[in-house]
């Protein structure tokens, strides 16, 4: 699998599983059959499947467009051409982001090893 393959399948993995979460979370609300207060399971179902079809598309947006900035060269770089994380700290608390390309790790400032 090429590099940047990796790197889009980590981003939008994410928003997939929080959709198919949510549609299991509906599915087993619905296969209960247990009201919450005046709320019918059905109803609780779709809000929940709602819910989490909203969120993994908020997310799935925000990875699209991070993967813009990073195309028009907006986005932090890793030394093979991969988009770098968020902010992260290890065990000492030092400051690192990791390629989602390569899978490389830098403290801040340095640059991966690729």
């Amino acid at each position: 699998m090429k590099r940047i393959s990796k790197m889009m399948l980590r981003m939008y993995v994410p928003a997939i599983a929080i959709t198919v979460g949510g549609l299991a979370t509906a599915e087993a609300v619905t296969r209960t059959g247990r009201a919450l207060g005046d709320v019918t399971p059905q109803r609780l179902a779709s809000l929940s499947f709602l819910l989490a079809l909203l969120l993994g598309t908020a997310w799935a947006l925000h990875s699209s467009w991070r993967l813009y900035q990073w195309a028009r060269g907006r986005e932090l770089r890793c030394a093979c051409g991969g988009m770098m994380s968020r902010v992260r700290y290890n065990r000492q608390r030092q400051k690192y982001r990791k390629c989602l390309a390569c899978g490389g790790k830098t403290l801040e400032g340095a640059h991966c090893g690729g």
